[in-house]
């Protein structure tokens, strides 16, 4: 177990890095993302590469609290120290603790001290997966400068991105307001939630909706007024739940749970007004005939 740091300790934070400049930094974050990328989830992925984006100042040292990094890949804080285990176990970084020793409030844990793992200081690591090494001189890639970051693995958030190439990759990461959402989304849905989320996140929570309805599998319309009020109501609960930081898990997991549950009760009314009419055949003489005969 690594001793505890002092909050306010720069020249300890450097001193844990194994890189001497960000060249190196960038080697080895492009080595741990082809080593390990095809065992990860997205999710990983991306606080992998926060915890790289950090990692620059103080090269290869990031310092950066839970509640931050589930805020900028947007998932909760048990979910990022369930992937910064993971990708603890697979060496990719180091974790120290740190103990607020300077200012008005002291002691107690401070924020976290991330170190990225210089990968070829163990080369058992690399045994199942090499980087393949590409001899054609037409394709040899000029060196990148050694104090030059990656633009997505060791960049400063200070620093302009790219110009992204690739059309398509260009208007996938494209927003588009709610004006964009398909018109069988309906318009009353849309207008509670375009407040909070472009036309993708729209779509995908109606579609999440819509999930629940065929999962209850209820001969209802969920394009009728009273069962797309309920869910615009729902989904109200759901955003008041996350901005009041009662919601444990995903607002979507949250809102679908809503959803089954409204189509639930539907369901339950079918079954009751089935039920009704066939007492009402019943009292009105439409009985079987094994019943009526003598």
């Amino acid at each position: 177990m690594h001793p505890f740091l002092s909050n306010a300790d720069l020249c300890s934070y450097k001193s844990l890095s194994p890189f001497t400049n960000v060249g190196e930094l960038n080697r080895a974050i492009r080595r741990h993302l082809y080593v390990h990328s095809h065992e990860l989830t997205e999710n990983a992925v991306a606080v992998f590469k926060l915890i790289a984006r950090h990692a620059v100042k103080t090269v290869g040292v990031a310092f950066l609290k839970y509640e931050v990094m589930a805020a900028q890949v947007g998932v909760s804080s048990s979910t990022v120290k369930r992937i910064i285990r993971v990708l603890k176990e697979r060496q990719m970084i180091e974790v120290h603790r740190t103990v607020r020793q300077r200012g008005k409030v002291r002691g107690g844990y401070g924020h976290n001290v991330f170190v990225i793992v210089d990968p070829s200081t163990d080369p058992s690591e690399m045994n199942h997966r090499s980087i393949p090494e590409n001899t054609d001189a037409s394709n040899v890639q000029p060196e990148q400068k050694e104090n030059e970051a990656l633009s997505f693995e060791a960049n400063s958030l200070s620093e302009k991105k790219e110009p992204i190439r690739n059309t398509r990759k260009a208007v996938a990461n494209e927003k588009f307001d709610a004006s964009f959402v398909p018109t069988h989304v309906p318009p009353l849905f849309v207008t509670a939630a375009k407040p909070f989320y472009d036309a993708e996140g729209i779509y995908r929570l109606w579609g999440r909706a819509v999930s629940a309805y065929k999962y209850i599998n209820t001969d209802a319309d969920p394009m009728e007024e009273a069962i797309v009020h309920s869910i615009v109501q729902a989904f109200k609960g759901a955003m008041f739940m996350q901005k009041t930081g009662r919601l444990r898990g995903s607002l979507a997991g949250y809102f679908y749970g809503a959803c089954k549950r409204i189509f639930e009760r539907v369901y339950e009314e079918e079954l009751d007004e089935l039920w009704q009419e066939r007492m009402h055949n019943i009292r009105e003489g439409d009985l079987p005939a094994w019943l009526t005969a003598e």
